[in-house]
């Protein structure tokens, strides 16, 4: 089969790999629809050295081969939900696999990943796909919709907020599609122009260029002098974290998303003096994935995050385009679905 392998820092190759055998509860996987995620960008793609397995985690695809499942069977759609996690930890019976305790390795993250043809994965890291959903919704359950709905979730979004969000990567664009479903106002800021007008498209009321001037002011503006009542921060840097910070309400809600290794805060002035809630999320539980279907079911725009799509064959191309911040959500198709 064929498979993406990172060689070196921002280099890319198309390589031949051995076809996966199904063994025990790991089954094996076609794919039909594949994203490339911030982490496979920063965490791999950015950093030296040939890493020894293929990339990715983010994908939907039909069972081809199984060995002693437990559930699954061929012919089954499946979009992927997690690493290869013990399933009994404290973690795993909550449903929070990220988290496991005893986890055997993440896809795409030392196992091979799902930028490839096929892949050889766990039961438990795979979902059932309902058939009126198609595969490029469900690749995009796992990240830029499980996570963000999880942070909505946690954090209480409704339609009576005004909902600021930080950095409108494919995170960021998950967090407006789903605070859009949930009736919310959502104000965006961005520097990447191409990113603002996606936002825009997807239901944004305003997105701010922070190059133009005071983001704080402007938000004031928006908002009437009261400031935001649900700030997520999606752009993983450390000055939006404390405008964050800086511009929801008094009792407000601030949920971190974007992968950040430190930040400054003032805690007097962002916490004791206005009472506000902070809070983190990386993955969603899977007791929530019900009610992600229901979002979908009930119009949730998440297809329309995707800009870009390519082959195997071209993924080169595909991490050098992502990595331009030219695009939306960027995904590997079967031949003959690429292009944008």
């Amino acid at each position: 089969m064929r498979g993406a392998r990172i060689v070196d820092t921002c280099k890319v190759e198309t390589r031949d790999y051995p076809d996966p055998e199904p063994l025990g509860e790991e089954v094996v996987v076609r794919f039909e629809a594949a994203a490339i995620c911030g982490s496979d960008l920063h965490a791999l793609y950015e950093s030296p050295g040939e890493k020894d397995f293929v990339p990715g985690h983010e994908a939907a695809g039909v069972v081809v081969a199984v060995d002693r499942p437990r559930v699954l069977k061929v012919g089954d759609r499946v979009c992927t939900a997690g690493g290869y996690t013990c399933g009994v930890c404290d973690m795993c019976a909550a449903g929070y696999f990220a988290y496991c305790r005893d986890s055997r390795g993440g896809y795409g993250f030392g196992l091979d990943g799902v930028h490839a043809e096929r892949a050889r994965i766990c039961e438990r890291a795979l979902l059932r796909l309902p058939d009126w959903l198609s595969f490029e919704q469900g690749c995009l359950i796992l990240d830029p919709v499980g996570t963000t709905y999880h942070a909505h979730k946690r954090i209480g979004t409704n339609a009576t907020h005004v909902v600021v969000i930080f950095g409108l990567g494919p995170m960021g664009l998950g967090s407006l599609c789903v605070a859009r479903h949930l009736g919310a106002r959502v104000i965006g800021v961005e520097p990447v122009a191409y990113r603002r007008e996606l936002a825009t498209k997807l239901g944004a009321e305003a997105v701010i260029d922070p190059a133009d001037g005071d983001v704080a002011e402007r938000i004031g503006e928006l908002t009437g002098g009261r400031g935001a009542d649900r700030v997520l921060e999606c752009s993983g840097e450390a000055e939006p974290l404390h405008l964050a910070l800086d511009v929801v309400r008094p009792f407000g809600h601030v949920a971190i998303i974007g992968e950040n290794s430190e930040a400054t805060i003032r805690p007097s002035d962002h916490f004791c003096r206005k009472e506000i809630t902070l809070s983190g999320s990386t993955c969603f539980p899977l007791g929530e994935y019900g009610e992600l279907l229901r979002a979908y079911e009930g119009g949730l725009r998440s297809a329309e995050m995707i800009t870009h799509r390519f082959t195997i064959e071209q993924a080169a191309e595909a991490y050098e385009t992502f990595a331009g911040r030219q695009t939306g959500k960027v995904i590997f198709v079967p031949a003959g679905r690429e292009g944008a």
